[in-house]
């Protein structure tokens, strides 16, 4: 992981980590689940799509879509699923 995606990917895989959460049990998600999904986090995160706490804001799942191809698009080593791309 380059330096530019370095941050992103510690903020997305900590808030990734929160959400796959179950109801605020202070059980740990898996790892293989946050690296899994990670790469959502941080596609809505850089379109703004959600906030630092990984609250979702306003938008639509085309918009949800688009972001995550985006991410994919600019990111391919990161990209565990080139088939979305």
């Amino acid at each position: 992981m380059n330096s530019a995606t370095s941050n992103i990917e510690a903020v997305a895989r900590d808030i990734c980590s929160r959400q796959l959460s179950r109801n605020g049990e202070c059980r740990a998600a898996p790892a293989a689940d946050v690296d899994l999904y990670w790469h959502c986090v941080a596609a809505e995160l850089e379109a703004g799509l959600i906030d630092d706490n990984g609250d979702p804001l306003p938008h639509g799942f085309e918009e949800g879509l688009e972001a995550y191809r985006d991410w994919c698009r600019r990111h391919p080593e990161s990209n565990p699923s080139p088939e979305l791309v």
